[in-house]
């Protein structure tokens, strides 16, 4: 009896952890899972190629977008182990929203972009409003 009590209490308690753990991600199928983010950040790259083929991007301004794309990846990665880098967020976001603003940017990989920023913007709202992360 003594021994089921303990398999009893062991078992809540890993159920209890796992669902602790995995609510840091939101929604099991929700876009802030791991895979999803990194998916985004895929969509992000693909959309700044697209993008490179039709604007006329600085050296300056090429370098701010592959820091961005870099600081995102690093990102994605400290994500997948339950790390919400906000500083490396942030700034990537600073930093393509900047190319945007200032470049003036026109047409559809512009405004892919522009959508690709706001998913990641949400993304960061969710972690202020404490919908995922760790706390």
């Amino acid at each position: 009896m003594h021994n089921k009590l303990r398999i009893t209490l062991l078992a809540a308690a890993l159920v209890t952890f796992g669902a602790i753990a995995n609510a840091q991600y939101g929604a099991p199928n929700g876009p802030y899972q791991p895979g999803r983010v990194e998916e985004l950040i895929q969509k992000i790259h693909a959309d700044l190629v697209a993008g490179y083929a039709s604007w006329h991007v600085t050296g300056g301004d090429r370098h701010r977008l592959d820091e961005a794309e870099k600081n995102l990846h690093k990102f994605a990665e400290r994500w997948r182990v339950g790390e919400f880098d906000k500083g490396r967020l942030d700034g990537s976001i600073h930093s393509i929203q900047k190319i945007i603003n200032d470049n003036h940017l026109i047409g559809p990989a512009r405004d892919n972009l522009w959508a690709d920023v706001e998913r990641l913007r949400e993304m960061r709202a969710a972690y202020d409003r404490r919908e995922i992360g760790r706390w």
